[in-house]
């Protein structure tokens, strides 16, 4: 639909509107590139083509657009909104990582079995904002350990991402796609993610 609401490809699967720039659009295409390569170099080859839909109007967060980034699973395709506040390299790879995750989840994984913590914990590993850099973040063992039993926690909880980044340390990220394809199968997200060290 993004093309009957005033959006316009600007590459393959990359949708702006009339708020960026020429510049602004030319930055994002790199920097769309540079997400996935991160996204890859960390978890392996990306399988999803995810529609990349950006734009800096307000008037999309009051429509309940988060104004930074959200990624979201639809029916036929994942796809990723940028806002005003994500045009960056690190929030589109936070987000990129997420519709990796929910495209090879299927639907009883994602909405039954994936835990925020690894979500959010997959996200942050190749999201390199300060606050989510490892050696920034000052969190107690038992802040870990309550992220990781919360079936949901609010964008608002920067606590709670920094917890979820922490608890991801547990996992080796190349087997990150192996876990999800284990849920799928049917093993137990404690089985598979939840005593590793």
């Amino acid at each position: 639909m993004a093309p009957f609401i005033g959006f316009e490809a600007v590459q393959a699967e990359l949708y702006v509107d009339a708020s960026l720039s020429n510049a602004q659009r030319e930055n994002l295409i790199a920097q769309v590139h540079q997400a996935k390569n991160r996204v890859e170099a960390a978890f392996g080859k990306m399988q999803s083509s995810p529609r990349y839909i950006v734009s800096k109007n307000p008037a999309y967060q009051q429509a309940g657009f988060n104004p930074t980034g959200m990624a979201r699973s639809a029916l036929l395709r994942e796809c990723v909104f940028i806002g005003p506040k994500g045009m960056n390299v690190d929030v589109i790879a936070h987000e990129t990582a997420h519709v990796e995750v929910f495209h090879r989840a299927s639907f009883f994984t994602k909405n039954f079995k994936i835990k925020p913590w690894l979500l959010e914990g997959s996200g942050t590993y190749v999201d390199y904002r300060a606050p989510l850099l490892l050696e920034n973040i000052n969190i107690e063992r038992a802040q870990v350990s309550r992220v990781m039993g919360l079936s949901d926690f609010s964008p608002k909880d920067t606590w709670a991402y920094q917890a979820s980044r922490v608890a991801f340390e547990r996992i080796d990220p190349k087997t990150l796609y192996g876990g999800i394809e284990r849920l799928n199968s049917g093993e137990s997200f404690d089985t598979v993610f939840g005593k590793q060290h």
